[in-house]
């Protein structure tokens, strides 16, 4: 059989796709949405998402096989030149096969794309994958509450974004 890794295809999210978040969300057993949301959830409301996907605000993914949604990767960004907050979320039966880290590398791409300066996701400390997926990407680890971690990947403020910065060094105050 073809790597999984072959057949994903992660796009961005449109409004449509609420129906079939929620769908890939009841899939999900409650410990892998309480290791995404730190708590209990079910569902992304209509409110929700309509922020979630709203591109002044940051973006959302999904990451699909077959036309089938299996993954929801976001962030949400205050602006450029800012640490901009991740989430990452693979349906049970689709993790431990890369998708959550091809997800998060997207992820990346996008807000460096996008202008910002860094991401953060907060991750429980006993998710192992959650804590592998960000350490593959290269992130800063920071304990900043009993039993959640922070994972923290600067990058630099591409030029575009940053007018007469340099584009290989944040501007001084960001990202902090």
């Amino acid at each position: 059989m073809d790597d999984v890794r072959d057949l994903a295809v992660i796009r961005r999210a449109v409004a449509s796709d609420l129906d079939a978040v929620n769908d890939m969300h009841a899939r999900c057993s409650a410990e892998t949405r309480r290791a995404r949301y730190h708590g209990q959830r079910d569902r992304i409301r209509a409110v929700e998402w309509a922020a979630l996907h709203d591109p002044r605000y940051g973006f959302s993914a999904l990451v699909t096989v077959q036309n089938h949604t299996v993954g929801l990767v976001n962030v949400i960004g205050a602006g450029p030149e800012t640490l901009w907050e991740a989430g990452l979320l693979i349906e049970d039966s689709w993790q431990g096969r890369g998708l959550g880290t091809r997800a998060a590398a997207y992820l990346v791409w996008e807000a460096r794309a996008s202008g910002a300066c860094g991401i953060e996701a907060l991750v429980e400390s006993d998710n192992a994958r959650g804590k592998r997926v960000f350490s593959r990407l290269g992130a800063e680890w920071f304990r900043e509450e009993p039993g959640v971690l922070t994972a923290r990947i600067r990058f630099s403020v591409p030029a575009a974004v940053g007018s007469d910065r340099s584009p290989s060094r944040p501007p001084m105050g960001a990202c902090r």
